[in-house]
């Protein structure tokens, strides 16, 4: 990595250009990862449902079951971080702008955020309890396409609120120009595409950076709820007195990951342009 020295510079530090996480709210908070690796989660299974006997003299109600239950794993396999120094010396020859509070809260949000968008979309495509391939999307068909992959989520008794639609930003423009979202922009209504702002037939739509959808996902819709994204472990500082450098150490680490719970991977819908793998 190069050190730019400044001969004449501004006071004032260019940082790249970031986003705010496009997950976030999205999971269930009814589990801990706290003082643990791996958790549990046990799903009752349902009991059949019988006639009524009046007239038997036993078993009215039907045979008598046991209640049965399914159990989910959850192990938390990712272990991210970084390690990056700030010399006084270069420090001083940039005229002191880099801050190292600066420069760790830049890395979260340019690096962190990013990371864990993409994996967990990652996880929500590969777990998805509906999965369509061969799929494409165009202005004509876009909104029907994706209403009816909202009712696959309905036909499974999944509430109608809550729902995200991610799409990439190349996909979106599809449904930008749609006949439909153009009908209702010249009517003076509501349309059907004002980024996070704007709903499909009750989704809300969050449009992504093309990057940080899977490969070959057209689009995906989550129901909130459906999946879990622990954090078990979060670490940022700022060390000034490092052994080895004569300046600023910035750390970060995190432990994450996300899983699609099993009694609820109906509410994740994926679509893919390519075959099964």
């Amino acid at each position: 990595m190069s050190i730019n020295l400044a001969e004449k510079a501004s006071a004032k530090l260019s940082e790249s250009f970031t986003l705010s996480s496009c997950t976030e709210g999205l999971f269930s908070q009814k589990y801990d990862w706290t003082g643990v690796a791996t958790v549990k989660v046990y799903t009752l299974d349902n009991l059949q449902l019988n006639d009524y006997q009046r007239s038997a003299t036993q078993n009215r109600f039907g045979v008598l079951e046991e209640l049965g239950d399914t159990v989910q794993e959850m192990t938390v396999s990712q272990d991210k971080s970084f390690n990056g120094a700030i010399d006084k010396g270069n420090n001083t020859s940039q005229l002191m702008l880099k801050a190292a509070a600066r420069v760790l809260k830049q890395n979260i949000r340019a690096v962190i955020i990013p990371e864990l968008d993409k994996y967990r979309l990652l996880q929500l495509s590969a777990n998805a309890g509906h999965k369509e391939y061969s799929q494409t999307l165009s202005k004509s068909d876009a909104i029907e396409k994706i209403m009816k992959a909202n009712a696959k989520l309905s036909n499974e008794n999944v509430p109608l609120s809550g729902r995200v639609l991610f799409i990439g930003s190349t996909e979106a423009i599809k449904l930008k120009l749609a006949d439909q979202a153009i009908a209702l922009e010249k009517t003076g209504e509501q349309a059907l595409v004002h980024g996070v702002c704007g709903l499909i037939d009750g989704a809300q739509i969050r449009i992504v950076p093309d990057s940080y959808m899977p490969a070959g996902c057209l689009f995906i819709i989550a129901a909130k709820g459906a999946a879990v994204a622990p954090k078990k472990l979060e670490t940022y500082r700022i060390l000034k007195d490092h052994p080895d450098v004569d300046g600023h150490v910035i750390q970060g680490r995190i432990m994450h990951d996300c899983f699609v719970l099993k009694a609820k991977e109906k509410g994740v819908y994926a679509a893919f342009s390519g075959p099964a793998a």
